[in-house]
């Protein structure tokens, strides 16, 4: 049976480390790439369980975060206003300022 070769590219310390937990396990580095790629054959598919990383599932945590906080302030105005309150509000357009009331009418800052 012929072979192939696979040429990989890892960090020195991956290759390190990885060396030393075979190497405990009584394998070679040949030998544990073996075990891995009949591994992935076997299940057809990665034999293990990939996640998101850290990073990108703070990003995911981080928008949910914001549609809550959005949906508090939106609830938060809504209720002011039902009770007949003006409310503060920010226009981007105008960047300015100004109060809200109930019946829709806005007071600039700067009036």
């Amino acid at each position: 049976m012929s072979q192939q070769f696979i040429h990989v590219r890892v960090s020195p310390k991956q290759k390190k480390d990885a060396e030393i937990i075979l190497t405990s396990l009584g394998l070679t580095m040949t030998m544990g790439i073996h075990l891995f790629l009949n591994s992935v054959i076997e299940h057809r598919g990665i034999p293990f369980e990939i996640k998101q990383s850290r990073d990108s599932m703070l990003g995911s945590k981080i928008a949910d975060m914001e549609r809550k906080f959005q949906a508090a302030a939106m609830s938060e105005i809504e209720n002011t206003h039902s009770g007949g309150h003006p409310v503060a509000l920010y226009d981007k357009q105008k960047k300015r300022s100004f109060l809200e009331y109930p019946d829709g009418m806005r007071v600039y800052a700067d009036e």
